[in-house]
């Protein structure tokens, strides 16, 4: 039969790829979508993942980092406060380390992170810091002749009074390394409070010692209700950087 242009026939035919366009047309974007969908889920699952090995590698950091501190503690026999609280700070670096004496316990409290890249759709979403807190403590009671150290994973709340502990540090540092002059507890005062905005630093004392000056401060905090404080003893030499003052904790002032 001859199709007539304008006919039934051509008309139907017209109709039925119109459709078939149309159909088309609506799959693709159905079809997107699944995959985006798909894409999304994968991301996640592949985020889940990397963020299960990032906590698995921050809770073996702290661990490491306890046993490790407590070898050097039994491998040094120090015995004075504050060479115990200097051990421990250089193994982990805990801006606060309390000291019990009725326990004969020392605490540090510190935060481990690890980096990680997270995976995003359909963009990559970059890199991704896991961070956790966690309390190393550190006995010893005779008759032991070994430390003995366990670590605990806690809020973050524990860190945070903590991390202000240490921006606090790191600015006396700088004020410090700024001053001329004879060294004296007042002056070290008014070099850490120039303003007299109550800066939590208070001046223990201040000593010539092998040719540096040594002022020993007590560093108060309170981050959300949570007062922390801790002694430091900083060491100055002659030179004006605050690469050339150090900032080691003590147990006591």
């Amino acid at each position: 039969m001859t199709s007539v242009p304008g006919g039934p026939v051509v008309a139907g035919r017209v109709r039925r790829r119109a459709t078939t366009g149309c159909l088309l047309l609506l799959m693709i974007p159905a079809a997107l979508l699944a995959y985006a969908g798909y894409a999304t889920r994968h991301a996640d699952r592949v985020n889940d993942r990397r963020e299960e090995a990032a906590v698995a590698s921050v809770r073996a950091q702290a661990r490491r980092t306890s046993d490790a501190t407590a070898r050097a503690l039994s491998a040094g026999h120090a015995t004075a406060p504050d060479a115990l609280v200097g051990v421990i700070w250089r193994h982990t670096h805990a801006p606060v380390i309390a000291y019990d004496p009725e326990h004969g316990t020392y605490t540090a409290t510190a935060a481990f992170s690890s980096d990680h890249d997270e995976k995003g759709f359909p963009l990559a979403a970059g890199p991704v810091r896991t961070e956790r807190c966690f309390t190393l403590t550190f006995t010893w009671k005779a008759p032991a002749t070994e430390w003995t150290a366990t670590h605990a994973e806690r809020d973050d709340s524990a860190c945070r009074s903590g991390r202000v502990v240490g921006f606090d540090v790191t600015l006396a540092r700088k004020r410090l390394a700024a001053m001329t002059g004879r060294v004296t507890p007042a002056e070290a005062a008014r070099v850490l409070d120039p303003a007299h905005r109550q800066r939590p630093y208070t001046v223990r004392k201040a000593e010539r010692s092998g040719g540096a000056d040594v002022i020993t401060v007590l560093v108060r905090e309170s981050v959300d209700g949570a007062p922390v404080q801790q002694c430091y003893a900083f060491t100055r030499g002659r030179a004006t950087d605050a690469a050339a003052v150090t900032a080691v904790p003590v147990a006591t002032c």
